[in-house]
């Protein structure tokens, strides 16, 4: 497994993975019509090819050629280890290596890195892509900014304790309109020097 920059032709993908990970870390407590709606609304991927080109952090986590998704020492670096092992396959075979994406950028308002959104294909939870993740992207910001937070629904009880392992704190709670219902969210945060020496087996 290894992470890279996102490309504007992974949106698809992208998308996909967004609607695994939706379906079952929300699907008990949203209905399913409620999830592709926003899905289809959130990561409709032209409006992802354009968060993709812009600024801030998109990465993507990607199974190896030989379909492998051990992620001890993956990511450590953003992904300069890409190997060429995608030259062979089929988009087909890309979109199915697509383990998992993390986008992350800059916010003047809450005066830190924010972590939008990241999500791992469900059959490959627990097998380190998610800490990958996050680990690199802490790195990509690492020189220039201190904190990096996030935000995470409250009945999410995946996402709460994967932030959890990663050693983040609750700073403050919100509300959010979501499936027709106020929900309740969680803002959590965790200081990147941390997070870019995060370990594997999380996520």
């Amino acid at each position: 497994m290894h992470v890279r920059e996102a490309d504007p032709e992974d949106a698809e993908a992208v998308a996909a993975v967004a609607r695994e990970s939706w379906h079952a870390a929300y699907g008990g407590f949203l209905s399913a019509d409620a999830i592709d709606a926003t899905v289809d609304e959130w990561y409709d991927p032209a409006g992802l090819r354009r968060d993709i080109a812009g600024d801030g952090a998109f990465l993507v986590a990607e199974a190896d050629a030989s379909g492998a998704t051990d992620a001890g020492g993956a990511g450590t670096d953003g992904g300069d280890d890409d190997a060429g092992d995608a030259d062979e396959g089929t988009d087909a075979d890309t979109d199915d290596r697509l383990l998992g994406f993390a986008h992350a950028g800059y916010s003047a308002g809450a005066g830190n890195v924010v972590l939008r959104r990241i999500y791992v294909r469900p059959d490959a939870w627990g097998e380190g892509v998610g800490t990958a993740l996050v680990r690199a992207t802490a790195r990509r910001f690492l020189a220039d900014h201190d904190r990096l937070s996030a935000v995470v629904l409250a009945d999410n009880e995946v996402g709460r304790s994967f932030y959890d392992s990663l050693g983040f704190e609750t700073v403050g709670r919100q509300t959010t309109s979501l499936g027709g219902e106020e929900r309740e969210e969680r803002i959590v945060a965790a200081d990147l020097a941390d997070l870019a020496d995060a370990g594997g087996g999380a996520g």
